[in-house]
């Protein structure tokens, strides 16, 4: 059993080795950092197993399904950035959790510094996704909760980047998604996601959100487990990593869905010459700080 001074060295020097991440001041602002894993369904199982003593369900319950309309530039600016490895780069999304009408849908800007990860999000009533979407509307009215002033902001940031990467509709994906907080103080987030799909989407439609559509199962991958955590890993989520010998790993669900659809001979960026491209997409994406 190990010593409250193991403890501690664990977390401080051998975390950092594991995981791959940096070890900050406690007086430095908190970062936000991800973690993902490809693993067996049979080493989910066990993961799980190992971790109910540190976690509950997530508070929307613990298992639903999350589908997330992409956007992209012409020439598929976010997803070669993210491809190509990139350290600072963005993605353009709009999720939903249910098929509800009343249920809102979330305008998402997610945004990698380097290895931190910061979300930009609104939540926007259903029936107002083809207005934000044209520009029609950017007003309070369309927010899911109108008094939310960082909502209005998140939102308009969202338009702005999809107006200077002239991005829209590419992909839809789709998973199943068993999630686990801590039930202590830290802020960790365990998820295990199965059951990959995409669609081609080139416009919005509504019907998205529902099973209707001939969805592409990409049954290749068994479990994406990702964890998701504030400046370090705690002690016991270092343990999992050593105890399952996990091994991070670059997995991109858009950039998955977007390869695997081209090998079915669906391409979901515009056909145009290399000279036609307009600046805004070309070069890093650094350029686009808020």
């Amino acid at each position: 059993m190990p010593t409250d001074a193991d403890k501690h060295q664990d977390t401080v020097a051998v975390s950092p080795k594991v995981a791959g991440f940096p070890i900050h001041d406690e007086r430095a602002v908190a970062q936000r950092f991800e973690a993902k894993y490809i693993i067996t369904e049979h080493q989910a199982l066990a993961i799980k197993d190992f971790i109910e003593p540190h976690v509950r369900g997530d508070i929307h319950g613990n298992q639903y399904h999350v589908t997330s309309l992409y956007l992209d530039s012409p020439n598929l600016r976010m997803f070669q950035s993210s491809s190509d490895g990139e350290k600072n780069r963005y993605k353009l999304r709009i999720r939903g959790y249910d098929a509800l009408p009343d249920s809102p849908v979330f305008f998402e800007i997610k945004q990698r510094v380097d290895q931190v990860i910061r979300k930009y999000r609104a939540a926007v009533s259903r029936w107002a996704v083809e207005d934000v979407l044209s520009g029609r509307n950017l007003t309070h009215d369309v927010l899911a909760k109108p008094e939310n002033v960082k909502a209005i902001s998140n939102l308009l940031k969202f338009r702005d980047l999809m107006e200077r990467m002239s991005a829209t509709p590419r992909v839809t994906v789709r998973y199943h998604r068993e999630a686990y907080v801590s039930d202590r103080e830290e802020p960790v987030r365990i998820t295990f996601d199965r059951h990959l799909e995409c669609l081609p989407s080139l416009s919005y439609e509504d019907s998205i959100w529902k099973d209707g559509h001939a969805w592409r199962k990409l049954n290749v991958l068994p479990v994406i487990l990702e964890i998701k955590f504030t400046d370090q890993f705690p002690f016991w989520v270092s343990q999992v990593i050593r105890r399952f010998n996990l091994l991070r790993d670059s997995f991109a669900k858009y950039v998955f869905c977007v390869r695997s659809l081209k090998t079915e001979g669906i391409e979901v960026r515009d056909s145009q010459p290399i000279g036609s491209r307009t600046s805004a997409t070309r070069g890093t994406m650094e350029q686009w700080n808020f």
